[in-house]
């Protein structure tokens, strides 16, 4: 088992999505398709929200220091799946960096879901969290729909 802080948990979250914002504005150029370059700016503009809202209650929180320093545990299977994120491979096709983009949605997914089943975080996060996986499912969806026409 690791043991994170509350506040540790939070900036990980940030990061992540830190990195997919980063992947998306990356991914525009490389593609040749207007609609690959559309949908990867709305992805980064999305990932940027999730950014901004985990960053807003890790700055504006109602949380105590108390509240943000409470450790918890994840198991050691767990964390090394809550850094596994994917990157645009080399010579990148549109489909491979959909894939890789698709990996990256329900690899973070799966972070928050496992994050949500820590008993030790506040309602705040946890609802935060659930809005999370939703949106990184819907994510993964509508990038698993476009692959379809690349395949």
């Amino acid at each position: 088992m690791k043991e994170f802080t509350v506040k540790e948990i939070l900036e990980y979250s940030r990061n992540i999505e830190q990195e997919s914002y980063s992947f998306y504005k990356d991914a525009v150029p490389k593609f040749d398709n207007d609609n690959l370059k559309v949908l990867a700016e709305d992805l980064a503009k999305e990932e940027m929200g999730h950014y901004n809202r985990i960053n807003k209650l890790l700055e504006n929180t109602k949380l105590t220091e108390e509240e943000m320093d409470i450790k918890v545990q994840i198991k050691e299977s767990d964390h090394n799946m809550l850094v596994a994120t994917k990157e645009i491979p080399e010579n990148p096709t549109a489909l491979s960096i959909l894939e890789a983009a698709y990996q990256r949605e329900v690899n973070t997914e799966s972070v928050y879901r496992t994050l949500i089943s820590i008993t030790d975080l506040s309602n705040d996060i946890i609802e935060i969290f659930t809005d999370l996986v939703n949106q990184e499912k819907g994510h993964a969806n509508r990038i698993s729909s476009i692959m379809k026409k690349y395949k």
